[in-house]
């Protein structure tokens, strides 16, 4: 027994360590380009986007559970390893008429996910079942190419034909657990580190300037625009809870929370504002260090899942997003500029407000699997959510305004393994800007068309 027991632990270590090697070189070869919901993904697993992510009443899987629902972890029965990975194809248009037209085109591009649940005493009176994830949770990356329209101070600064790029990308890693309290309730929690990377590379407006330590007042250079390269990285940590309840072997509701996460991201800054100030190309190459303190949003989510049929389940679920709080303002930090002419501008130091005032966002899903076979399962959906995002500061690299989501999937289960495919196409989106309100106004009378394809994969295996 102890010798049976020993190889089992053993096993899954090697299993656990497999995991890890795989996720480090799936990071090192690929990244995720998701743009839906805001920039939150629509489910995790292919499972549960198979059916537009209604899945917090459900969440079946480890990779699910620990994705939507710690609490959906208290039915697992045996050991079980998901491995998978979700990636997409974003498409666009940017078009200021008479002035500047571009597209977003970009190829196919991925990022892992994976999960491992383990239940410690499933015969035990109060079950708890441990899980293990590695999550994208959120991403927004905008590569555009088109011309910069004229602004700046004076509203006559163009920095020519541009590769415009925004990039927002949140991975969790997490440790949760559930504790089944009876056979129809179970109730589960994780904690999750978080890691945060940002990306711009675009022609950039100073919005609302604030001095650092010794430098001069310099709010008479707000609406200045350089050109910029920005890229910082930083860690933060947030929880998650839920509580999923079986009302019968058909009918299931479940609820789930997650926290606000804050992160401190640190990096490096480097541009030219020389156009700016009349100057060749190349006058004014200055570089900063940088922080960016980004806000991650809270959550709520609801649903319900009914097997109306032996053939037959349907889900449907709300989210709650708020925004509002998270997306407020950007805060820019740069400090230690190695230009004393941008310095004695700008200052040594300085902190950039730059205004998002993101709206908070209800989401509405709708899911149905049909079992084909006992071993083969279709997948449908269709999720809703407005866009966030206001016209007064959209731009090509904040369009984060997918609306219509449709989804499909299969599943096909034998023995103890599991493949779960989906695909998920998120409908063009328009978004029109009147009069701007982010400063020098480059992007008034403009127009931002957004669509994307997202496919997933996952495989599973039982112990």
């Amino acid at each position: 027994m102890i010798s049976a027991l020993f190889c089992r632990v053993t096993n899954v270590r090697n299993l656990i360590s497999r995991y890890i090697l795989a996720i480090f070189i799936a990071l090192s070869c690929s990244q995720a380009k998701t743009l839906a919901n805001g920039i939150d993904g629509n489910g995790v697993g292919a499972r549960s986007m198979g059916m537009a992510g209604a899945d917090v009443a459900w969440a079946a899987d480890p990779l699910s559970a620990m994705g939507l629902n710690p609490a959906g972890l208290g039915f697992l029965t045996a050991p079980e390893f998901d491995l998978g990975g979700v990636g997409g194809v974003t498409q666009g248009n940017f078009n200021k008429p008479g002035v500047s037209n571009g597209s977003l085109e970009q190829n196919p591009n991925g990022l892992p996910e994976g999960a491992f649940g383990y239940p410690l005493n499933p015969q035990g009176k109060w079950p708890v079942t441990l899980g293990l994830s590695f999550v994208p949770e959120s991403s927004l990356d905008a590569d555009w190419h088109y011309l910069d329209p004229p602004g700046g101070l004076g509203g006559k600064t163009s920095y020519g034909y541009q590769q415009d790029k925004s990039e927002i990308l949140v991975l969790r890693s997490a440790l949760g657990a559930s504790v089944k309290i009876g056979p129809k309730l179970s109730i589960g929690a994780s904690a999750g580190l978080i890691y945060n990377d940002n990306q711009l590379d675009t022609p950039y407006i100073f919005q609302n300037l604030q001095p650092g330590p010794g430098g001069p007042k310099n709010s008479g250079y707000d609406g200045a625009k350089t050109l910029l390269r920005l890229h910082t990285t930083g860690f933060g940590a947030n929880a998650q809870v839920g509580a999923m309840f079986r009302a019968t072997s058909n009918l299931q509701f479940g609820v789930s929370y997650e926290s606000e996460t804050h992160v401190k991201s640190s990096g490096n800054a480097s541009g030219d504002p020389s156009v700016q100030f009349g100057l060749p190309p190349g006058s004014l190459p200055f570089h900063y260090d940088a922080d960016v303190r980004n806000v991650f949003p809270q959550d709520v989510s609801w649903g319900v899942s009914w097997k109306f049929h032996p053939q037959w389940r349907l889900a449907l679920q709300a989210d709650w997003v708020d925004w509002a709080d998270a997306f407020h303002t950007l805060p820019v930090s740069l400090s230690d500029g190695n230009n004393a002419g941008v310095n004695a501008a700008l200052g040594k130091s300085f902190t950039d407000l730059i205004p998002l005032n993101w709206k908070d966002e209800f989401v509405y899903r709708a899911g149905m699997e049909f079992n084909v076979t006992k071993s083969f399962s279709l997948r449908a959906g269709y999720s809703y959510g407005g866009s966030p995002v206001p016209d007064s500061t959209l731009t090509p690299m904040t369009a984060a305004i997918m609306e219509n989501i449709l989804t499909a999937g299969a599943g096909y289960e034998w023995q103890h393994y599991r493949i779960d495919l989906a695909y998920q196409y998120a409908f063009p989106a328009t978004q029109n800007v009147g009069l701007s309100g982010l400063r020098s106004g480059e992007y008034s009378n403009s127009s931002t068309e957004v669509s994307m394809h997202v496919f997933a994969l996952t495989v599973g295996v039982r112990f």
